[in-house]
């Protein structure tokens, strides 16, 4: 299949970037089809890490603010597993290795790669590579995590699984990663 891009040009840059383009691709007929008009926030790659401790089997989430997610009924504050940015050049499992460290204070025994999806491809192109991290010990989780020099306050617990299972069936955890993340791990992931 086939794209041409007929221009493509940066209309916004300050945390992300959006791009606007004019293209084309082609369609299932294998005709090119019309001309179109589409827009792209340049975020880049991420990592989420499924942080599993195995003397309690439990999975470590943190519980953040997210302004996107204030409205009428909700405060903004979600449960999710670990992540973070890729910074250039950077190999993903050192990003999930860090972001772990940053936002947990835990290192891990091993890290396995999962998978890779994007998040949203209908307007980011933003990849997301899942990592499983087993954590052999994990006690005194009620704390304050983060990296101050980001500004992150985040607290951490550790929940079974029918706790965290029952939490994304009540809308307790409503991040899509966490959610694609929690369930690959507890249902398509060798254990």
């Amino acid at each position: 299949m086939r794209t041409k891009i007929k221009s493509s040009k940066i209309i916004f840059h300050e945390y992300l970037k959006v791009e606007k383009s004019l293209l084309s691709w082609e369609r299932f007929n294998g005709r090119m089809g019309k001309e179109h008009t589409r827009y792209v926030v340049r975020r880049g790659d991420s990592v989420g890490i499924v942080p599993f401790c195995r003397e309690s089997d439990r999975i470590i989430l943190v519980n953040q603010f997210r302004f996107p997610a204030v409205r009428e009924e909700e405060d903004g504050y979600l449960w999710e597993i670990p992540a973070g940015m890729v910074d250039d050049g950077e190999d993903p499992v050192v990003t999930a290795k860090r972001e772990l460290q940053e936002e947990t204070g835990l290192t891990c025994e091993s890290i396995e790669h999962l998978i890779s999806y994007y998040l949203s491809p209908g307007l980011l192109d933003e990849k997301m590579h899942l990592y499983y991290a087993l954590i052999p010990r994990c006690e005194d989780l009620k704390r304050i995590g983060g990296n101050p020099e980001e500004d992150e306050d985040l607290r951490l617990q550790a929940f079974g699984r029918k706790e965290v299972l029952q939490m994304i069936r009540h809308n307790e955890i409503i991040d899509a990663k966490s959610i694609a993340g929690i369930l690959y791990f507890f249902c398509l992931h060798k254990q």
